[in-house]
């Protein structure tokens, strides 16, 4: 195993009972890159999404994070971790968890570039928006990363497959139940009349 792959594996084992996901393959990484980002502007996104800011419960982590960490959980019961690193914030969360993806990680999104746009000023290139990846393990223990536009189109094309996955399985459903009532009925067993008994 390279060292790249273990410190992934090493990262989203760390997450998994905070982010109560069953197997690392369930967890997905979304990293934005940054030139240079200093550690005051991740005390400042804890600030401005806990309690005071956007609501949400952030407690720092500790673990193999690579970083400092901050589990961040929502009121609907969302959950992400947040992890700091000096070329960019990282998100960790659950892919199958509608309230982490579709609320939580965009909100936290937000907030890290309302952030960047502030400290980094006229050197925030929204161009670099571009620069978001997306980082899982597949069922062969590799590390897979795609690069998307945005969170909030990733987030999107996600929520897509998944309402594209349950229209499916509920077609499917729907056929079962239909040729189940095709089936005929099963014929009722004639009761018996009880003997009477001589008296």
């Amino acid at each position: 195993m390279d060292y790249r792959t273990e410190s992934f594996t090493r990262r989203f084992a760390s997450a998994l009972p905070h982010l109560l996901a069953s197997d690392m393959q369930q967890i997905v990484s979304i990293k934005y890159r940054d030139d240079c980002v200093s550690n005051s502007v991740y005390d400042r996104l804890a600030d401005d999404i806990g309690p005071h800011g956007m609501s949400l419960d952030v407690q720092p982590l500790s673990g193999e994070f690579g970083g400092r960490a901050w589990l961040a959980k929502s009121e609907n019961g969302g959950r992400a971790i947040l992890i700091e690193h000096e070329t960019g914030l990282e998100i960790l969360g659950v892919v199958g968890s509608v309230a982490s993806l579709i609320s939580l990680i965009p909100l936290i999104s937000s907030g890290w570039r309302r952030l960047r746009g502030r400290f980094f000023g006229h050197h925030f290139d929204p161009a670099s928006e571009g620069l978001v990846e997306v980082r899982r393990i597949d069922d062969h223990g590799m590390v897979v990363e795609e690069r998307v536009p945005s969170v909030e189109i990733y987030v999107f094309n996600l929520t897509l497959q998944r309402q594209n996955q349950l229209e499916k399985k509920i077609v499917d459903l729907e056929r079962e139940v239909e040729s189940l009532r095709k089936l005929p009925a099963p014929k009722k067993a004639r009761r018996s009349k009880p003997k009477r008994k001589k008296n």
